[in-house]
């Protein structure tokens, strides 16, 4: 059975601000050098609850930023791992042939109130709504993989972001791992207690799959998208309709559709047909 796990940074119990890259002080290097070993840690326990519940391969998402934030020297060596920047689409390889998704290091998403570090996509997003449903990053994994019939099983980070997911996806595995109490501030498990809390949620996860329905999105999909900032401009609308200063919208036959038309992904993009040795899970 292969699990598909998308991972974030602000979930993680202990990240409590922002990530800044262009920041290159000793201070920053060594918290950004710890942070992304917690993230190893806690997507390291991740893997190892769904091998115990099951799964014969995790393919892992490392999803935050510059797409190289896990600590490879601290990943379970069970997983593979899709990383760096120009990817082909937002979550390559997830798929029908996966048995369920999940996400790890989740937070809020944008407008939620005492949620740690929410935000949607990037902190100039207001809202998205699909359909006249607000998501976030995990609603839009979750309709992506539903768009497969493939379910959305597991959610760890953030407890508001778990309660996110309990309310859009009845049934969903969760392991709050820190509380936030206000967008730059939270209180956090040790390391160890994260760890085993995603753990024991992952193994859950793989036991509760064939008990969620997949998160579908109907055809044709309403796109709105909604600015903090003016941002668009009615002379120029590209793809969309521009509604005002701070709002668009588009429509599009499904959410694979309205990915390729929001990001311009290569529609021609296929993996190549063949599978490594170490990607086969043959015991």
């Amino acid at each position: 059975m292969k699990f598909y796990m998308m991972t974030d940074l602000e979930g993680v119990a202990g990240v409590y601000q922002w990530e800044t890259r262009e920041d290159d002080s000793l201070e920053n290097h060594e918290r950004r050098c710890r942070q992304r070993i917690w993230l190893a840690e806690e997507v390291s326990a991740a893997v190892d609850g769904l091998y115990a519940g099951g799964a014969t391969e995790v393919i892992v998402n490392d999803g935050h930023g510059a797409g190289y934030t896990i600590d490879l020297d601290y990943l379970d060596p069970r997983a593979v791992i899709i990383h760096g920047q120009q990817r082909p689409f937002w979550l390559p390889f997830l798929d029908e042939t996966c048995a369920a998704t999940g996400l790890v290091g989740a937070h809020a998403k944008a407008g939620t109130e005492g949620a740690n570090l929410y935000h949607t996509m990037s902190l100039g997003i207001r809202d998205w709504q699909f359909n006249g449903i607000s998501l976030g990053e995990m609603g839009l994994q979750a309709a992506i993989a539903g768009h497969y019939d493939v379910p959305f099983a597991l959610c760890t980070g953030d407890a508001h972001a778990c309660k996110e997911a309990e309310e859009l996806i009845p049934g969903v595995a969760t392991a709050p791992v820190k509380y936030g109490t206000s967008r730059l501030s939270a209180l956090s498990c040790s390391r160890e207690e994260a760890c085993n809390r995603i753990r024991a949620a992952a193994e859950q996860a793989m036991n509760v799959i064939d008990d969620i329905e997949p998160f579908k999105l109907e055809s044709p999909v309403h796109f709105r998208d909604e600015r903090v900032e003016p941002t668009f401009d009615e002379e120029d609308p590209g793809q969309f309709t521009v509604i005002d200063a701070h709002t668009r919208e588009m429509e599009a036959d499904d959410i694979i559709d309205l990915m390729y038309k929001i990001y311009n992904y290569p529609r021609d993009w296929r993996p190549l047909n063949f599978q490594p040795a170490w990607l086969r899970q043959d015991s």
